[in-house]
């Protein structure tokens, strides 16, 4: 997470301090390699999926949903999910707005117990930071219990659970996986990413230090004793013995063969995760939308996997939001409720004349009605299909007013 989010400066320093005795005297940058291939290939929810809630009204659904902020943080967990390999949604309650809570918890504040299926959680533990450890404390869930724990382990006393019950009969977290599990809840893998994040820190670190000490020439003299220091500058006169010499040396630093050290694991970094090689290429000339296509295929094919295993997720999401709504709100959702889930598709980065053409030959097909086109254009602008026909309607009445002879 710390590579995701920036935080990388200690890692690359401690590694210069291996082989440098004056760490402090390199220059830290970096280029985050990791959010952006992480965020490339975590494409699930880029762009908001359809949601239709089967056997309840779907007005209430979708307020459920946005109450819970489920695009955004689904979003967030499926970025989370790709990089950790393994995350968690927590559903919760919150007792001042009487609304539902989801919330993502990576594998550093979990310990898991499960059956010999990952999917199916016996116990699960949430750890809950504080700046001292005594007043670090834990979240101890199973199916019938709940207690929260000091940081010896002895359970603390809650009031109104002073049994230690868990009102809702089932552990109310959902595991998410990059890939199906076998035995393992926490799934390995990621190593080589962050490896070549290292190796690319060390990169820019050797390329501005071969910047820095060697941008300008260095000065040279013979015929001068070993202790004798020149006074230079452009008003000044240098005087050498007969036979002295004096000159400058052209600094040899090879800043060409880093950049394309540099360059190369970068691109094969992102064409081994799926993202094509070009994605860290600025040279690369604008191209068609045939083109782009053709190189997004692998990412596409990656895409597929992955929801796949977000649509299950999305089902056993809903069945927990189910149980939790309706153990603090009693009768808000139908016990027979079930939910659906149409993911987007990515679209081709097209011109605006290539988008317009489409949309005109899917309506022309009968695939699209005009408020489909509406949607298209501004998927956020409208609550739902009635109001971008009613905004459709207003527009054409508009234009045929205006149209009218004065």
């Amino acid at each position: 997470m710390r590579y995701y989010w920036d935080e990388q400066s200690q890692e690359t320093l401690q590694l210069i301090a291996r082989k440098w005795s004056r760490p402090e005297d390199f220059r830290i940058f970096s280029i985050n390699m990791v959010r952006k291939i992480v965020d490339k290939r975590a494409s699930t929810y880029r762009l908001k999926p359809r949601r239709n809630f089967v056997g309840m009204d779907q007005a209430t659904g979708d307020a459920i949903y946005r109450s819970l902020n489920a695009d955004g943080l689904l979003k967030k967990a499926s970025r989370y999910t790709k990089l950790l390999k393994t995350t968690v949604l927590q559903v919760g309650w919150n007792e001042a707005t009487g609304k539902p809570t989801l919330n993502v918890l990576t594998p550093n504040v979990l310990d898991v117990q499960h059956t010999g299926d990952p999917e199916m959680l016996t116990r699960l533990i949430v750890t809950h930071d504080a700046g001292k450890a005594e007043d670090r404390w834990y979240s101890d869930w199973t199916a019938t219990t709940f207690n929260r724990r000091n940081y010896r382990g002895a359970r603390i006393r809650t009031d109104g659970n002073q049994g230690g019950q868990n009102p809702y009969g089932i552990i109310p977290f959902v595991p998410l996986f990059d890939r199906l599990p076998d035995d393992q809840f926490f799934l390995p893998g990621g190593d080589d990413l962050i490896e070549a994040q290292t190796a690319l820190n060390v990169a820019l670190v050797n390329l501005w230090r071969s910047v820095e000490t060697q941008a300008h020439g260095q000065p040279w003299a013979t015929g001068i004793s070993a202790n004798e220091v020149l006074q230079l500058g452009p008003n000044r006169v240098i005087t050498l013995p007969n036979g002295g010499e004096f000159g400058f040396a052209s600094p040899n630093a090879p800043i060409s063969d880093i950049l394309a050290a540099i360059e190369f694991l970068m691109r094969q970094t992102a064409a081994t995760h799926d993202c094509g090689a070009d994605v860290f290429d600025l040279s690369t000339l604008a191209e068609s939308g045939s083109a782009k296509h053709a190189e997004r295929i692998e990412l596409k094919e990656a895409r597929l996997d992955d929801l796949e295993l977000w649509r299950l997720a999305e089902q056993r999401l809903f069945e927990v939001v189910k149980v939790v709504v309706n153990t603090h709100a009693p009768g808000t959702i139908p016990p027979g409720a079930s939910l659906s889930v149409d993911f987007a598709e990515l679209q081709d980065q097209l011109t605006e004349a290539e988008a317009l053409d489409n949309t005109r030959t899917k309506i022309e097909l009968g695939l699209w009605s005009p408020v489909d086109a509406l949607l298209a254009l501004n998927p956020d602008g409208f609550a739902d299909r009635n109001a971008a026909h009613a905004e459709l309607s207003r527009r054409r009445d508009e234009s045929a007013a205006l149209a009218l002879p004065l």
